[in-house]
């Protein structure tokens, strides 16, 4: 009896990764780079250091290495304009305080070669949050806002690394 119950969990656990590998569903992994992309100089627009660094971080996970330098006929030049963020009202309370506040974050970025010409891009990448309890203590929304706005950035960076596997020179 229980080899007739084993065969009952297997025929559909079967039939749904043959289903799954059939219509070519692949987990995502690293992004595969352009080989002209495994070194790169970073200019880095102001703002927030907190996603300069993620992007740091997420560069060096997918394998590309930064190199202080100028670039050159063979390192490519990865340059991001400024952070923006951009605030949509989602509701209000009885007292017309905001409750709850939808944050988009966008960034254009250019892949450069020496002569400052953009041989990738512009290219805008985003991500949205939702900000809760925007009508608690002070304190309370500043320390949220900063842990949402954290994890947003990583989101972001992950984003354009991902971003960059399409680039094709």
């Amino acid at each position: 009896m229980s080899l007739h119950v084993r065969t009952l969990w297997l025929a559909p656990l079967l039939c749904l990764s043959l289903i799954l590998t059939g219509c070519g569903f692949q987990l995502r992994d690293q992004a595969n780079l352009a080989p002209e992309l495994s070194q790169l100089t970073l200019s880095l627009g102001p703002g927030s250091q907190d996603f300069n660094r993620d992007l740091r971080i997420a560069l060096a996970q997918a394998g590309i290495k930064i190199i202080d330098a100028e670039p050159s006929e063979t390192l490519r030049e990865l340059k991001t304009n400024p952070l923006t963020a951009e605030d949509t009202v989602l509701a209000r309370a009885s007292d017309n305080d905001v409750t709850q506040v939808e944050r988009r974050l966008s960034l254009t970025y250019f892949i450069r070669d020496e002569e400052g010409k953009a041989l990738w891009g512009p290219r805008t990448i985003s991500t949205s949050l939702m900000l809760n309890n925007q009508d608690a203590e002070q304190s309370l929304k500043a320390a949220y806002n900063a842990e949402q706005m954290s994890r947003a950035g990583q989101q972001l960076a992950d984003e354009l690394v991902y971003d960059l596997r399409f680039a094709s020179f």
